[in-house]
């Protein structure tokens, strides 16, 4: 099992987590954790590798990427479907996206190697399960 601690800690803003919802299920035939790991793994195709590198990295401070690149990541298509999603706009989204893609790539990078989709899925519902327990009665 890896360290899910940066996908847990990721997790508990429900903004991100349904952003995340909105990336792995909507704009392509692949869906879920393969979906993201996809995304994931593009995001090094997009970005430039001081970017992606940081990403990766357990100890840089994870560099910005811009609303074009996101735009250029995941396609104009998926925002539109995110956005129809969680009730937005393609704009807005693509801003959000700009802080959450660098901290998906940390967090599913542990040691500096992404993880593959079938180890990525149970850690998402292990880090969501987390979260709801801490949530306790009230959460």
């Amino acid at each position: 099992m890896t360290d899910i601690a940066k996908l847990s800690t990721l997790l508990d803003d429900p903004g991100v987590r349904d952003l995340l919802y909105g990336l792995a299920y909507t704009g392509s035939p692949i869906t879920g954790p393969a979906r993201l790991q996809s995304v994931v793994l593009r995001l090094a195709e997009t970005t430039t590798p001081e970017q992606y590198g940081s990403w990766l990295s357990d100890v840089s401070r994870n560099q910005p990427m811009t609303v074009d690149q996101v735009r250029s990541s995941i396609g104009e298509g998926t925002l539109d479907d995110i956005a129809q999603l969680s009730g937005s706009n393609a704009a807005a989204v693509a801003w959000q996206l700009t802080s959450v893609l660098p901290d998906l790539v940390d967090a599913a990078s542990p040691g500096g190697r992404v993880v593959a989709a079938d180890v990525l899925g149970p850690e998402i519902f292990a880090a969501i399960a987390d979260d709801e327990r801490s949530a306790g009665a009230f959460g």
